[in-house]
């Protein structure tokens, strides 16, 4: 099984992933605009310089280069420039040169040519930006160009004056982020030390400062605590019950299997042998119960969900009943139509045993010669008999696992009911018991 990565070390990696992402990206975006703000810089100022030549009175210059600036400045201070980085050129209508400066001479006249132009030479040495401007009456052309590795050199600046400080405080930035999610991180290692050193048995809430978004989690988890400890306790007890309901049947075959032994002729031998074979069946029907209710307390729902077809599982149950049960009527009543009756959908296996609990209740409870009703409506599906019904006083107890009313003769487990109502709360269905007033009792289920 793969281990599963640390939640630091995916955030840091999403984090050295996204934020030399956003810078990068960020550095092309400021590369584009500060070129872009270069340009339109330079240009201006290419196209006011232009204007001014054309503003000049040409007539009488010399046509050859004017000393350099730094022969002009007898050393003074000549600032940051390269003579070779501009250039100008001044032709007349015919094409005579009239006036040139640095790269100037080396412009062509070009009289067909107008506005901006970039001329691309053998390297970025020779990459130039040409402005062709004529005089509105056609008497010069004025040409005014420009390295564009000049643009570039100072784009470059630009970026780099911008973005440097930000590509060396990003290590920093990153450090400082691990520190951080480090710290943040750390209510997630103090909850799990309290819950690896809490006891198998401690079943109280967790109290631990965590963050706000990880106050749900620790909710759940306390209320998990609190169900796992609610099962613990259902286990306890149920193995409890179960110890002591199993000793008296289990004391019952040992004393009939004794009496059995011990008998000294054919009637006692036979009637011995049929106190066990009811201790056996009691015993049975016991554990029978008691698997049903291991496997019904730990579902949460029904393992399957179909259309519970009420007719044919009445008249199954009823015809398998009756063979057991000579002298007992059994009576199937519609009030609707068999369509219509309380539709639910469920397990049908846990639905039968319910309804077989509640047939046999009326049946071993009720009268030998009494009738068991099975009334089918479109909201409730009721049994009821014609039996001594339940005192009132034991009318809410009876549903209590292993209990059994005082001065029960039938034998039982008491487990009955409390199978009948787990099913019932699987299925949205609530079990309601009341006393008949002509006599008997009747169990009804609808929803809830």
């Amino acid at each position: 099984m793969r281990r599963p990565r640390s939640l630091q070390a995916r955030l840091m990696l999403v984090l050295l992933l996204i934020v030399p992402a956003t810078w990068l990206a960020a550095s092309a975006f400021a590369v584009w605009l500060a070129q872009r703000e270069v340009d339109e810089l330079f240009d201006t100022q290419m196209a006011q310089f232009a204007r001014q030549l054309l503003a000049i009175d040409v007539h009488g210059l010399q046509p050859d280069d004017p000393p350099k600036l730094k022969h002009l400045l007898a050393g003074a201070d000549k600032g940051r420039m390269d003579n070779d980085d501009m250039g100008l050129a001044i032709w007349d209508a015919q094409g005579r040169r009239v006036l040139c400066d640095g790269r100037g001479r080396r412009f062509d006249y070009e009289p067909a040519r107008r506005g901006f132009q970039d001329y691309l030479g053998h390297d970025r040495h020779h990459d130039w930006r040409l402005l062709y401007l004529p005089a509105p009456d056609g008497s010069r052309m004025v040409a005014v160009g420009q390295k564009l590795g000049l643009r570039q050199e100072m784009v470059a600046s630009v970026v780099k004056a911008q973005l440097l400080p930000w590509l060396i405080g990003l290590p920093l930035m990153l450090a400082a982020i691990l520190l951080a999610l480090r710290r943040e991180l750390a209510p997630f290692r103090r909850l799990a030390d309290a819950i690896a050193g809490r006891a198998a048995d401690d079943n109280s809430p967790v109290a631990a400062e965590v963050p706000q978004e990880v106050e749900p989690l620790l909710r759940a988890l306390n209320a998990l605590f609190v169900r796992i400890a609610d099962m613990l306790e259902r286990e306890r007890r149920f193995t409890a019950d179960a110890a002591h309901e199993l000793r008296t049947p289990l004391a019952a075959l040992r004393v009939q299997a004794e009496v059995l032994a011990l008998a000294p002729d054919e009637g006692g031998r036979r009637h011995a042998l049929e106190q066990l074979q009811l201790s056996i069946a009691r015993a049975g029907r016991l554990v029978e119960q008691l698997l049903a209710l291991s496997r019904l307390d730990p579902l949460p729902h029904p393992q399957q969900r179909q259309a519970v077809d009420w007719a044919r599982l009445a008249e199954g149950l009823m015809a398998e009943l009756a063979a057991g049960a000579d002298g007992v009527e059994w009576k199937l009543d519609w009030h609707c139509a068999p369509e219509k009756a309380l539709p639910l959908a469920g397990d049908a296996i846990l639905v039968g045993l319910m309804l077989r609990n509640l047939l046999e209740n009326a049946c071993r409870y009720g009268p030998a010669d009494g009738v068991v009703e099975l009334r089918l409506e479109e909201h409730a599906v009721s049994v009821l008999d014609r039996g001594p019904g339940i005192a009132p006083e034991w009318l809410g107890r009876v549903r209590e696992r292993f209990f059994r009313p005082p001065g029960q003769e039938q034998p039982g487990s008491g487990l009955g009911l409390s199978i009948v109502e787990r099913i019932a709360e699987l299925h949205g269905l609530r079990l309601a018991l009341k006393n008949r007033p002509d006599g008997g009792l009747e169990a009804r289920l609808e929803r809830r």
